[in-house]
C-alpha cells in the first residue's frame, strides 16, 4: 500500500513538474526529479510539506534531503486559504533535484478530516464575502 500511495503522489508531483517543464525547459516526466525518488525520499518530502503546512508561516522555507542518495529539496509557503469547499488549504513552492535534474512547481494541498496535507489541482480559494 505505501509503493502505491507513492506511485500515486510520483503521478501527481510529476504531473506539476511536468507542466512547469514543458512550459520553460520542454523535458518530459521521466526527466522530472520526483520520477527519481525512492519511497524514503517521498517520506522526507511529504514529511517536509506536513511540517510547512502545520507551521503555517507565509515565506518559511523547509528543506529535505535523502544522505542515502542525495535527493532532496525544498518547500515554501506561499498562501494560506479556505477551498470554496472550506478545507483548510496551502499553497506552496516545491523545489526538487535528484542527481542532476531540478524541477521547481507550484502545488496547492488541503487538509483531509484527518489532517493529512494532500494534493489538489482544483482547490480554490474561497470568495471573500
Amino acid at each position: 500500500m505505501k509503493y502505491l500511495y507513492a506511485a500515486c503522489v510520483a503521478a501527481c508531483v510529476c504531473a506539476g513538474t511536468l507542466a512547469s517543464a514543458q512550459s520553460n525547459l520542454g523535458k518530459d516526466v521521466q526527466e522530472s526529479p520526483s520520477a527519481k525518488f525512492t519511497p524514503q525520499d517521498f517520506d522526507q518530502f511529504w514529511a517536509t510539506i506536513d511540517a510547512v503546512s502545520k507551521d503555517n508561516i507565509v515565506g518559511a522555507v523547509k528543506k529535505w534531503e535523502n544522505a542515502e542518495n542525495g535527493n532532496g529539496g525544498s518547500i515554501k509557503l506561499l498562501r494560506s486559504f479556505t477551498s470554496t469547499d472550506g478545507r483548510d488549504c496551502r499553497r506552496l513552492k516545491v523545489e526538487n533535484h535528484a542527481k542532476t535534474l531540478k524541477g521547481v512547481s507550484n502545488m496547492s494541498v488541503c487538509a483531509n478530516p484527518q489532517g493529512k496535507w494532500l494534493i489538489d489541482a482544483d482547490a480554490r480559494p474561497k470568495p471573500k464575502d
